[in-house]
């Protein structure tokens, strides 16, 4: 007599035999630990804040490095002001890279995982090793909106530059997706949302405020 836990215990082992564990099984993927669905609101918005204190980080940096230049001082202190503006109306492009190029950048993990056989939970090195990929299709796909737009194709050292940003965007942003989308709650998702953008916050002022006592 086969007992209905029996049939379950063997099909929960057969998932992480193949290192689907998981992945889509009703009543486990909200369980921390477990793997959850790539697309969901929890990853798209822990995506989203991951890129925000990116964005905020390199709008700092880039605003100090540009008083190094001999430029008008003007310049950097206008960037600072209009960094709060650019950060609301930045929700859009924010929604868009989360969607392809992050998210896209997590799957591809999760796959080239199951893929070489690795079992249980995805490391970290798949996410890193997935991002170039993930970035050379987005900069395909953006760099030809945009030349069908402008009309003109722009110099291939642009493309180049475009591919390593995005890349290096979407490492970090990838790996905190990734976490959020191991079965965390409502709550656990909000908190590392915060926890996200406040150390970026964070960061950005530490990077600032170090620069500047450096005699930048």
């Amino acid at each position: 007599m086969v007992t209905t836990g029996g049939v379950v215990g063997r099909a929960e082992g057969a998932g992480e035999a193949d290192g689907s564990e998981a992945v889509g099984t009703p009543g486990r993927a909200g369980e921390p630990g477990t793997l959850g669905p790539v697309w969901s609101g929890r990853t798209l918005l822990v995506s989203m804040a991951a890129l925000l204190a990116e964005a905020v980080i390199t709008t700092v940096g880039l605003t100090l490095y540009s008083f190094t230049q001999g430029g008008p001082s003007g310049n950097g202190f206008m960037a600072a002001f209009v960094l709060p503006f650019a950060l609301v109306l930045g929700a859009l492009p924010g929604f868009v890279l989360a969607a392809t190029l992050v998210l896209p950048t997590v799957s591809l993990a999760r796959l080239a995982a199951r893929w070489g056989g690795w079992q249980g939970r995805p490391k970290w090195w798949w996410t890193a090793a997935a991002a170039p990929f993930t970035a050379a299709g987005a900069t395909l796909a953006y760099g030809t909106v945009l030349a069908l737009l402008a009309r003109s194709v722009g110099p291939p050292r642009a493309y180049l530059v475009c591919w390593l940003a995005l890349t290096a965007a979407a490492v970090p942003a990838a790996l905190l997706a990734a976490v959020a989308g191991r079965g965390t709650g409502a709550r656990r998702t909000v908190w590392l949302m915060l926890t996200v953008v406040g150390t970026g916050f964070l960061a950005a002022f530490v990077l600032g405020a170090g620069l500047l006592a450096a005699g930048l």
